[in-house]
């Protein structure tokens, strides 16, 4: 006569069945708000803004300044090629997500109950809209990499015995990834560096010789460095090495310097962020929590959230978004605390919490920055005109909704007018916008009004033309400086009236 299976043997294969398609619909779910949004994001708005215009012949660093890494540039290229790269860009991104959480749940499993790791992984795509990453900020991309990558360490670590240490081919492959990673973001080496060292300890605790290890070090430093000398090697050879250089390397320690209370501002919304995920350091060891497994699986996800964490910490901008980079190893670390009810209850509070206040987050970027609509009323004020359009301070994608020519080589508007570029990129802000001004631009956008880190001689520079010889032809009116506003040369309006548009007044509104 059969037995009925123990429910400690079926529910765990259930949840690992449905743990895809759960990871599917959430991740869906949290980031519904944002898409098909080209204001999404100031970022990725001049990311496709160079994609697009690489595929008609603009090489980044010279037609169009950025320090960037060129892949970056490059896959954004390649949205274009599926209209004009917002959906893309965005389904591309929600794909990801959903990869790099599932692979987040089978690093859960290793350490915790599949329906711990399947909570933990959960945290990952709901964590990202607190963060500004519900559209396509870089990190969204290469985390997935990153995962990948701790995976094959943990799949090194399983098999290092057997194979004597030899950990040469495994540790290529995770090398190969961090190393297009490399070029989306250079941020991510932290990780990498942490991966190659932990492949070399492996590799010599399960008996693999020193010349043996140092061949394997020269070639995992080799392969992660591949595509960027590559990079480098493709500019030489079209004459612009030295733009390369400068804008990979040289520029950004030319940067100056933000005001300590900007820097301390960003520091609290940042560890605001970050602090609930960071709670397994203090709950596991309060409530005698330990992670399944084996513990060299545990000490290798720990010490892949230390690295990530130094990555943020040694810039020191604090931006929001610099936290996307640590929410899937700070994730996976919450599995384990499934195994007691007080470790279940905060996970699932912070689940709740994180939908609740991620959609609320992405509804008033939303409000400020405006969407499809606000993007396409600026446009229309600027279709039928001659010339080129200028974005002092505002959404780049107005370039690209306006189909305009660029009036300078510095698009993005944070080089134009951050006070601690000023001169980063070689460039004197002030003069630059003066410039531009002087070859009267048939509309210029910019916001009012203006914020402590900005250049005053550059805004001086734009309104004392936008004061003479410019009218006001559309604002949107959000709430503090997020007024955008679009002015046009004084006799090229067609007197039309100031077009003022305002968002939906509450966060139910804008639902209905």
């Amino acid at each position: 006569m059969p037995t009925t299976p123990a429910r400690s043997s079926v529910f765990p294969l259930s949840v690992t069945r449905t743990a895809p398609y759960v990871l599917a619909v959430i991740t869906l779910m949290v980031r519904w708000l944002a898409f098909d949004n080209p204001l999404a994001d100031l970022d990725e708005q001049f990311y496709r803004l160079v994609g697009g215009r690489m595929l008609h012949g603009a090489l980044p660093y010279v037609a169009i300044w950025d320090r960037k890494p060129v892949g970056l540039f490059v896959l954004f290229a390649g949205f274009h090629l599926f209209g004009d790269g917002v959906l893309a860009s965005q389904s591309a991104a929600l794909v990801c997500v959903w990869l790099t959480a599932l692979g987040l749940f089978r690093l859960g499993c290793r350490i915790a109950p599949p329906a711990g790791a399947l909570a933990a992984a959960l945290l990952y795509p709901v964590w990202l809209d607190l963060a500004g990453g519900a559209s396509a900020q870089t990190p969204v991309f290469y985390n997935l990499l990153t995962v990948c990558a701790i995976g094959l360490l943990l799949h090194g670590q399983d098999v290092a015995a057997a194979r004597g240490g030899n950990l040469r081919a495994v540790g290529t492959g995770a090398m190969a990834l961090f190393g297009l990673g490399l070029q989306i973001k250079t941020s991510i080496v932290f990780e990498g560096v942490f991966c190659g060292v932990a492949f070399l300890v492996i590799s010599r605790g399960a008996g693999r010789k020193w010349a043996a290890l140092y061949v394997d070090a020269v070639l995992w430093i080799a392969v992660a460095l591949a595509p960027t000398v590559f990079a480098a090697a493709v500019y030489a050879a079209l004459g612009q090495g030295d733009a390369w250089w400068f804008a990979n390397v040289i520029s950004i320690l030319h940067r100056g310097t933000e005001r300590a209370a900007t820097r301390h501002h960003r520091f609290v919304k940042l560890l605001t962020v970050v602090a609930p995920l960071l709670a397994p350091f203090v709950l596991l060891p309060l409530l005698r929590i330990r992670p399944l497994g084996t513990r060299a699986d545990a000490r290798v996800l720990v010490l892949w959230a230390l690295a990530a964490l130094a990555g943020v910490a040694v810039f020191g901008t604090w931006f929001r978004h610099y936290a996307l980079p640590l929410f899937a190893p700070l994730a996976v670390l919450a599995a384990p605390l499934w195994r007691r009810r007080t470790g279940r209850i905060w996970v699932c509070g912070l689940l709740v919490v994180g939908v609740v206040l991620g959609q609320k987050a992405v509804w008033r970027q939303t409000r400020d920055d405006g969407d499809a609509v606000v993007l396409d009323a600026a446009a229309a004020t600027a279709r039928g005109q001659p010339g080129c359009v200028f974005v002092y301070d505002g959404p780049a994608a107005f370039y690209d909704a306006t189909r305009s020519c660029l009036p300078t080589r510095y698009p993005f508007p944070g080089h134009l007018q951050q006070r601690i570029e000023d001169r980063a990129d070689g460039l004197d802000q002030a003069a630059e916008v003066a410039r531009i001004m002087r070859g009267r631009p048939r509309r210029v956008m910019t916001r009012e009004p203006s914020y402590p880190d900005e250049n005053p001689a550059a805004r001086a520079a734009l309104y004392a033309v936008l004061d003479a010889a410019y009218q006001p032809v559309f604002r949107y009116q959000s709430s503090g400086r997020a007024a955008i506003v679009v002015y046009a040369l004084r006799g090229t309006a067609e007197d039309r009236p100031l077009q003022v548009m305002h968002p939906p007044a509450s966060f139910l509104a804008a639902l209905r």
